[in-house]
């Protein structure tokens, strides 16, 4: 990640404002989430080069925010240009809709920009519309909706299907089944892992 570039937030300030978030949310995982990150300070910088791709330019057009997560929707976009984005899947693995409506960028990972061993922070877009198809994986996730809705289902949970909108959550344990659909507008999702082997997600 190019840091001659006088950007407004630093990627330990992005992941300061994702820890805010966690431990703002009145919830049991959620709550154990936020005791399990580490204090930024600790971890160390790797720069990233930044990579592009067309979907990002949906972040224009995401939806609403909430009070919880309009600055951390801020940063994302004073820096989106300048960050790794990437597409995990391939075409082949889930359709072309699916690879060029979504894009991830990592906050903190085992390759940075914040290197980070015990788990996942990163940001997921997904153009208006786009369905994230039922997966499962081992790590234990936490979404929660920065801008937009989304429609989520999720086998077992008690309170599924149903709406997500900008400041609530989700939860999945390891191996749980669950998709999301975006509503009408472009959707932001800051996403966390931990546990598990960090494989990519069993496509169901």
């Amino acid at each position: 990640m190019t840091r001659d570039i006088n950007l407004s937030y630093s990627p330990k300030e992005i992941f300061e404002l994702a820890g805010n978030i966690v431990s703002r949310l009145s919830d049991e995982n959620a709550s154990s989430f936020a005791a399990g990150l580490p204090n930024v300070n600790s971890l160390s910088l790797r720069e990233l080069a930044p990579s592009l791709l067309p979907i990002i330019n949906s972040i224009k057009s995401v939806g609403a925010v909430s009070e919880s997560t309009s600055e951390l929707v801020a940063a994302i976009k004073d820096t989106y240009e300048f960050q790794a984005w990437r597409q995990p899947y391939s075409e082949k693995d889930i359709g072309a809709t699916f690879t060029n409506g979504s894009a991830w960028f990592p906050i903190a990972d085992v390759n940075g920009p914040i290197v980070y061993t015990e788990g996942l922070v990163e940001i997921m877009l997904l153009n208006s519309g786009i369905t994230y198809p039922k997966h499962s994986h081992s790590p234990e996730e936490l979404y929660i909706v920065l801008a937009g809705q989304v429609w989520w289902e999720a086998d077992g949970a008690a309170d599924s299907p149903t709406w997500k909108k900008a400041g609530e959550f989700i939860h999945h344990l390891p191996h749980q089944e669950h998709a999301i659909t975006a509503g009408d507008d472009a959707v932001l999702i800051l996403n966390l892992w931990r546990g598990g082997s960090f494989e990519m997600p069993n496509i169901t």
